[in-house]
């Protein structure tokens, strides 16, 4: 890959990461109510407004900054660059403990969000999705509906959670782990995944009651991409954390 690398400065970072951070809340509690007002179920209204839109914005920051970055687009060179390498044995096995360590960190600490939010600390936006709220996780259950909409033979559905789940992951990983990570090593060497897993758990500042659940699945998973080299096992996880249960549970409610 013949790409001199930039180093990103802690308060460049900051930028990098604060600026979408700011975005997104402003979608969280400004666009997401006013499109509630106009009538946007919130299926949509979550689901592409707050959930996919501002990951394919990442995802086409990454590439706009990496076209900067060589004279010619290649197939190769943009692996390269973003770390997509082979998955060995040892990156398989370092994306299932990933997996099983984020899942289950955050099962261990969903205590905390639930305290955030009856301490008054703060509060849920009226128009945030009720699946989503710490306070219902009494377990996983079989729903009739998800976020308003009958699952019942709805195999659309699944197919639209799947696309944003998959937008979504690659727009955060292509973006965090594969633009950013590679600069900040340049700046603070061994010590980077800590750097990046704190500013990438701050990024997520727009549901504060999530942050002390998620700060360990954030600080594995940038340990596992600076480790490897590799985004692909960040992929795999983050993906498989995020929605693997979901997309179970939905399979089930349409199966009725």
């Amino acid at each position: 890959m013949d790409i001199q690398l930039r180093p990103l400065s802690f308060w460049k970072a900051l930028l990098y990461f604060g600026i979408p951070a700011f975005a997104v809340a402003l979608i969280v509690y400004a666009l997401m109510p006013f499109l509630d007002d106009l009538g946007l179920p919130i299926f949509w209204n979550y689901l592409l407004i707050h959930a996919t839109v501002p990951m394919l914005a990442l995802l086409a920051a990454a590439l706009i900054a990496y076209r900067s970055e060589v004279e010619r687009f290649s197939r190769p060179g943009f692996k390269a660059r973003f770390r997509f390498n082979r998955m060995d044995g040892k990156a398989w096995l370092w994306a299932i403990g990933l997996t099983l360590f984020m899942v289950v960190s955050v099962g261990a600490l969903s205590f905390t969000s639930q305290w955030l939010l009856s301490s008054g600390i703060f509060h849920l936006p009226a128009t945030w999705p009720a699946e989503l709220n710490p306070a219902n996780r009494a377990g996983p259950s079989i729903p009739t509906e998800f976020m308003g909409q009958p699952l019942a033979g709805s195999w659309w559905i699944l197919i639209v959670l799947l696309i944003s789940l998959v937008i979504a992951t690659f727009g955060e990983e292509i973006w965090w782990r594969g633009y950013i990570l590679p600069r900040q090593e340049l700046v603070h060497g061994g010590r980077t995944w800590i750097v990046h897993g704190l500013l990438w758990t701050g990024f997520h500042i727009f549901t504060p009651w999530n942050l002390l659940a998620i700060l360990p699945g954030s600080l594995a998973l940038s340990y596992v991409a600076q480790r490897l080299k590799n985004t692909w096992p960040a992929v795999i996880a983050h993906g498989l954390a995020n929605g693997l249960l979901v997309l179970i549970i939905v399979f089930l409610g349409i199966l009725g």
